[in-house]
C-alpha cells in the first residue's frame, strides 16, 4: 500500500483529512507523539483544537494518554488494533507498549519525519524490501538483516531493515536518503548503520545518511566516523587468501542462518576473523565475492550494475527539541 491509500483506508474513522494524515504518520513511524507535534503538523497554534483531537483519540480507545514527568505534557500512544490492521500492519510494534528510552527515539523519529513532509518516506519493512528491489533490483541477501531462531529446530525467520529507520528516494536523479537516529555522542551508532547497510549500498549508484539526533557532539561524531568509514577509508590490512576464502564462504553461511555445521573453534575463528576484517574495503570485497566466487580475488572489473562505484553522502540534523521528560539520557537504552 502507497501512504495515500494508507491515509484513504482510515478515512471511516470519520476524522478531517489532516487529521487523518497525521495518524497515519503517527502509526507508521512512531506509534507515540504529543501535542506539539499535531500543532506543527497541521499549522495551528497550540490550544483547544489540538487538545479536542488528541483526547477525542482517548475518548474513543483510538489511544491512551499518559505523561512521563509530573511537570511535562501528556504523550499519546497510538495502539487501537482497527487503525494498523486498515494500514495494512497489523502486527506492527509500534502498537505495543514500549520503555521511557524506546519512546524518547520514537518521538525523535517522528519529530524528523515531521520536519519534512516534501519526502516520500518507506516506513515499513515491506514497503523498503519492495522499493529496493525494483527501483536498484538489489537482491534481499544484500539488504541489513538479522536473523532469528524460533521455536522450532532448523527453523529461522529474517528481518530486514531492523534499525526500524525511515529511508526516502527522492531528488532527480532519485537518491536513497537513509535515517539514521543518533543519541550517542561517539559516533559508533553511524557507524555500526553503515556497516548494517554497507552491502545494500553497495547496488546503489548514491546514496545518503541523514545523521538525526538532538545533541550536536554526537552528530560531529558521526561526521568524523563517515570521513573515515566512507570517505577515507584506509588502505588494506595484510589477509591471505586462504583466510578470506573462509571468511567469506563461513560468512555468507551465517547470513543465510546456516549454523549448524560451525564447530565452536570455527565461531571462535570466525569472530576473529570478523573483528580484523571490519573495513569498507573488504565489505566490498565480500559483495564481489557473493557475485563472483573466487574470481573477485583477481581483481578485475564486472559488468554488473552493482559494481559500479557507489557515492555517499553524510548530512546531518539536529533536533531542536528537549527529551528530558524521558530520562538524562533519552533513547539511550
Amino acid at each position: 500500500m502507497t501512504f495515500e491509500e494508507r491515509v484513504q483506508a482510515l478515512e471511516p474513522l470519520g476524522f478531517t483529512p489532516r487529521q487523518t494524515r497525521f495518524l497515519a504518520t503517527v502509526a507508521l513511524h512512531s506509534g507515540y507523539c504529543l501535542r506539539r507535534q499535531y500543532s506543527a503538523f497541521a499549522g495551528v497554534r497550540y490550544g483547544k483544537n489540538v487538545c479536542d483531537f488528541l483526547e477525542t483519540l482517548v475518548e474513543r480507545g483510538l489511544a491512551e494518554r499518559f505523561t512521563q514527568r509530573a511537570d511535562r505534557g501528556r504523550i499519546y500512544h497510538l495502539h487501537a488494533r482497527g487503525i494498523y490492521r486498515a494500514l495494512g500492519e497489523l502486527d506492527n510494534r509500534n502498537r505495543r507498549e514500549a520503555s521511557a528510552a524506546l519512546i524518547a527515539r520514537k518521538i525523535m523519529v517522528l519529530d524528523y519525519v515531521l520536519r519534512h513532509p516534501e519526502m516520500e518516506w518507506l516506513a515499513t519493512e515491506h514497503d523498503k524490501v519492495t522499493a529496493f528491489a525494483a527501483r536498484y533490483a538489489v537482491p534481499q541477501r544484500d539488504l541489513p538483516q538479522r536473523v532469528f531462531g524460533a521455536s522450532q529446530a532448523g527453523a529461522v525467520t529474517t528481518r530486514y531493515f531492523t534499525h526500524k529507520l525511515p529511508v526516502a528516494v527522492a531528488g532527480e536523479p532519485p537518491i536513497a536518503h537513509f535515517a539514521c537516529l543518533v543519541t550517542d555522542t561517539s559516533g559508533r551508532g553511524l557507524e555500526q548503520f553503515i556497516q548494517d547497510h554497507r552491502r545494500l549500498f553497495g547496488w546503489l549508484p548514491a546514496w545518503t545518511v541523514v545523521a538525526v539526533g538532538p545533541s550536536p557532539v554526537g552528530l560531529q561524531a558521526c561526521e568524523s566516523a563517515f570521513h573515515r568509514l566512507v570517505t577515507h577509508p584506509g588502505s588494506a590490512v595484510p589477509a591471505s587468501r586462504e583466510d578470506l576464502t573462509w571468511f567469506f564462504q563461513t560468512r555468507h553461511a551465517v547470513d543465510q542462518g546456516d549454523l549448524a555445521g560451525l564447530s565452536v573453534a570455527s565461531i571462535d575463528r570466525y569472530r576473529t576473523l570478523r573483528e580484523a576484517y571490519r573495513r569498507p574495503i573488504f565489505d566490498e570485497l565480500y559483495l564481489e565475492w557473493c557475485r563472483r566466487g573466487d574470481a573477485a580475488f583477481a581483481g578485475q572489473p564486472t559488468a554488473t550494475p552493482s559494481s559500479k562505484r557507489s557515492v555517499g553522502a553524510l548530512v546531518t540534523e539536529l533536533l531542536p527539541f528537549d527529551y528530558s521528560q524521558f530520562g538524562s539520557l533519552p533513547g539511550v537504552a
